[in-house]
């Protein structure tokens, strides 16, 4: 299971490098894994892949695909008949063979696994699968690139604009002088994973038409709604860092209480895509530094935005307290219960680790060493899709215990 930041990139015209260009989305990716491979399309069809750690490590080309993850078998390098195909993954991993059957059409489509690849003929390929649950945008800039990635802001970051967003089960086929879309098998609908709006994508990302802000937005004032009456003693909202400040600023608003940027980021790490527990760990402290004279001696509204094994919140708990001198925290995550780990290919911890299916809640707040604990309910995360318009049928919340309707 893999969970990565791609983006491809093909020129029209000569004088293009495509290295150039990808450049300036490594940093724009960088929120889905530090694992970064680049490989671009050079003369005479050879195809050149590196790790890369910075952007001057990029090489040139004509063409180029740009993954970042947390799975090195996520991509890779396969001869397929004559060409070389160079091809990243998101989801479920598939074999290599299996990529170059979907490739040359002998599959029409992946259940649970997308795929954006390159060509040794300079062919740049983007499948979605049928379930819908990645996303992949399209853009352009101008008559010149075209571009492919699950995060719709690389496009934005590389001057392009967002031209659609392929279709569940659907392959699209870009060289410079075609472009062919192999529509899914039966019209597939698909389904969209409710962690890519909660946490996953960029908050000025768009998901199938979807602004991820607005969805995070309706969450916190969702969550607003449930902590009315609960913290009414509070004395300032923060947020969890990076992903928790949205959602905690819009719930400082609707509670009409002032936010405090309290906890900085040393240094920008995700820390539940990692996989090892020191290496969790080690995420955790490096992005938790205390503002101690925002918060010393004052009643704290800590907020994030989902929560797995709590590791980070424990951590955090213990920061204010005993590092900031914070009088009381409580705890309030802007999503519901992860009560299962998904089988569609996000990283997550086994079901028994996560603190949600372990503990009941009046046990989950003393592991935390909070003073409460609040979450959004099921019915919350669906009402914030109806109004914003994704629906609450078009929502897969298995890990959050509810239905996912992706039994193919």
């Amino acid at each position: 299971m893999v969970v990565a930041g791609v983006i491809g990139v093909v020129s029209f015209h000569d004088g293009w490098d495509v290295g150039e260009i990808l450049r300036y989305a490594l940093p724009v990716l960088r929120h889905r894994g530090d694992d970064a491979w680049a490989v671009t399309l050079g003369k005479g069809g050879v195809l050149t892949g590196r790790q890369v750690r910075d952007e001057d490590q990029i090489p040139s080309g004509e063409a180029g695909l740009l993954c970042l993850g947390t799975d090195g078998d996520a991509r890779g390098i396969v001869r397929c008949g004559h060409a070389d195909v160079a091809y990243c993954l998101e989801g479920l991993i598939v074999r290599p063979q299996d990529v170059c059957r979907l490739i040359n059409g002998e599959v029409k489509a992946f259940p649970y696994t997308s795929l954006v690849a390159l060509t040794s003929d300079g062919e740049l390929i983007a499948h979605r699968p049928i379930t819908g649950l990645r996303g992949l945008a399209i853009g352009a800039y101008g008559f010149d690139l075209a571009m492919v990635s699950n995060e719709s802001s690389a496009i934005d970051a590389l001057g392009g604009d967002v031209r659609t967003f392929i279709r569940p089960g659907s392959t699209v086929r870009i060289s410079r002088l075609n472009l062919t879309i192999q529509e899914g098998p039966g019209g597939s609908r698909g389904m969209l994973c409710a962690m890519e709006f909660i946490y996953l994508s960029r908050p000025d990302s768009v998901f199938d038409g979807h602004p991820i802000y607005e969805f995070r937005r309706a969450l916190a004032v969702k969550l607003a709604g449930r902590l009315m009456g609960r913290v009414d003693d509070v004395d300032i909202v923060i947020g969890m860092p990076e992903t928790g400040v949205i959602y905690g600023i819009k719930v400082a608003e609707s509670l009409r209480k002032p936010f405090e940027y309290a906890l900085i980021n040393i240094e920008r790490r995700r820390s539940a895509l990692r996989r090892e527990l020191l290496d969790k760990l080690s995420s955790i402290h490096l992005k938790l530094s205390p503002v101690t004279s925002a918060v010393s001696g004052r009643r704290v509204l800590l907020i994030d935005d989902s929560l797995l094994t709590g590791l980070s919140i424990k951590e955090a708990s213990q920061v204010l307290r005993h590092r900031a001198g914070v009088s009381e925290v409580h705890v309030a995550i802007a999503s519901p219960k992860v009560v299962r780990s998904c089988p569609y290919g996000v990283d997550m911890p086994p079901n028994n680790q996560l603190l949600a299916n372990a503990f009941n809640d009046e046990n989950a707040q003393r592991v935390l060493e909070v003073d409460s604990l609040t979450w959004l309910s099921l019915e919350d995360l669906y009402e914030a899709a109806d109004e914003v318009g994704i629906g609450r049928d078009s929502l897969c919340t298995y890990c959050f215990g509810g239905a996912h309707g992706l039994d193919l």
